[in-house]
C-alpha cells in the first residue's frame, strides 16, 4: 500500500513537469486552435486511459498463465535495471517532440499504473508459490 502511494506521488510529480512542457507547447497557439486541440486531446486521453488499463490487464493475465520461477524473476529484474538507465537517457530526447500529445501519453501510463495497483497478486508471486509447492524443502 505504501509503495503504491509513493509511486502515485512520483507519477503526480512527473505529470506536473510534463504539464509544464505541454503548456509551453500551447503558448504558441491561438485561443481557437488551442480549444480545438485540447478537446481532441481530452477525448484521446480518455481512450488512452482505458487502453492502458486493458493492455496492462491482458499482459498480467498472460503472465499468470505461465508465471516465472523465482530465478526467472530475479533475472528479469536484473535485466530491467540494466535497461532502465539507457531508457531514461533516451526518453529525455523524446519529450519535446512528443509535447503535443503528452496528455494522452500520460493518460495511457496512468491507466497501466492503476491496473497494476489493482491486481490481487503478481505473476512473480504466483510463480513463487507454484515453485514452493513443487519444492517443499525450499531447495
Amino acid at each position: 500500500m505504501l509503495a503504491g502511494i509513493l509511486w502515485l506521488a512520483v507519477l503526480a510529480f512527473a505529470f506536473w513537469i510534463l504539464l509544464g512542457i505541454y503548456m509551453g507547447f500551447l503558448s504558441g497557439m491561438s485561443a481557437a486552435v488551442c480549444t480545438v486541440w485540447n478537446s481532441v486531446l481530452a477525448a484521446a486521453s480518455c481512450v488512452a486511459v482505458v487502453w492502458g488499463w486493458v493492455a496492462q490487464r491482458r499482459r498480467h493475465r498472460e503472465a499468470l498463465l505461465n508465471p516465472p520461477t523465482p530465478e526467472q524473476t530475479r533475472q528479469a529484474k536484473r535485466d530491467r535495471a540494466r535497461r532502465n538507465v539507457g531508457l531514461t537517457f533516451a526518453g529525455r530526447e523524446l519529450v519535446l517532440p512528443a509535447a503535443p500529445v503528452l496528455p494522452a501519453l500520460v493518460a495511457y501510463t496512468i491507466g497501466e499504473f492503476l491496473a497494476v495497483l489493482t491486481v490481487r497478486e503478481s505473476a512473480a508471486e504466483v510463480g513463487a508459490r507454484r515453485w514452493l509447492d513443487l519444492h517443499p524443502s525450499g531447495t
